[in-house]
């Protein structure tokens, strides 16, 4: 159920109308019961990448893509798979492979145990088919510390990482691994996306963690949202998608949703001009500098 919004840059209003549909693209994904996988060229075009907007146009267009159980918890036993499902996890896959490049925080390479994309034979075809290498992406992980050098991330990939991080970080990577250094002890997100895009990396998928999610969100630098919202609940236990206090509201528009089993993905792209500055840290989140949690 994708609507045609026209332009995906231009501002939308969304009125109370403009909710009904939204209300109305939900229901009717459920009463026709389209709980089968999707094609993957369907899901492809489904997920087509926006263009960049007119106040990002020289950076990297970022999508994230996370799962958050029904009351907004993300982990499990302090990790995101036990949310998911098939159909979540062959969505996760797709998007890695529309990418040019995968963002994540250093703290999520630690807990998840990342290693490299690795891309089997028909991934590598379908990457090719729509237009891409068919070598894996690389990850470009945020860190303001470093990495251990003995990361899967370093040891384990057929594409070589990307380290965006700090002066004093970029000492702890090692040889050979391409790094995209700041200027003083805070990760410039802005920066790095803008230095991404001159190389090449125009459509940047996002993994998070959640602190990495909140900077981009209190930045203005996330243009999309790709949620799965799974059938549990969590309660107070699990950490919530953006666990900072934003400085204000953060407006974005629903373009698309489906329905796979008892999962719901969505699809929403922030309002141009839509951002909220940090307003303290409650649940501990600093900005991505040396005494950072990434």
């Amino acid at each position: 159920m994708y609507p045609d919004h026209g332009d995906p840059d231009a501002p939308q209003e969304r009125s109370a109308s403009g909710h009904d549909e939204a209300a109305r693209l939900v229901a009717g994904a459920t009463e026709l019961g389209a709980r089968a996988q999707p094609p993957d060229d369907t899901l492809a075009e489904w997920y087509r990448w926006p263009e960049p907007s007119e106040a990002g146009a020289d950076r990297a267009v970022v999508r994230a893509n996370m799962v958050a159980s029904l009351d907004g918890g993300t982990s499990v036993h302090g990790r995101s798979g036990g949310l998911g499902s098939a159909a979540d996890e062959h969505l996760f896959a797709l998007l890695r492979d529309l990418a040019d490049v995968i963002l994540v925080g250093a703290g999520t390479v630690r807990a998840e145990h990342y290693g490299g994309v690795r891309l089997t034979e028909e991934r590598a075809a379908r990457r090719r088919r729509w237009g891409l290498p068919a070598s894996p992406p690389p990850i470009a992980v945020v860190t303001a510390r470093g990495l251990d050098p003995l990361s899967p991330l370093f040891t384990d990939t057929v594409t070589p990482p990307i380290v965006i991080t700090t002066p004093a970080g970029a000492g702890q990577v090692p040889p050979g691994v391409r790094v995209i250094t700041s200027a003083d002890d805070q990760v410039d997100l802005d920066a790095a996306l803008r230095t991404l895009r001159r190389n090449g990396f125009r459509h940047v998928h996002c993994e998070g963690g959640p602190n990495l999610l909140a900077a981009l969100v209190a930045q203005g630098l996330l243009d999309e949202l790709c949620l799965t919202i799974s059938p549990m609940l969590l309660g107070t236990g699990s950490a919530p998608m953006v666990p900072a206090r934003l400085g204000g509201q953060v407006r974005w528009s629903l373009d698309g949703v489906h329905v796979v089993g008892d999962h719901l993905f969505t699809r929403y792209r922030c309002l141009a001009g839509s951002a909220a500055p940090l307003s303290g840290s409650p649940s501990g989140v600093t900005p991505f500098g040396t005494g950072a949690a990434p």
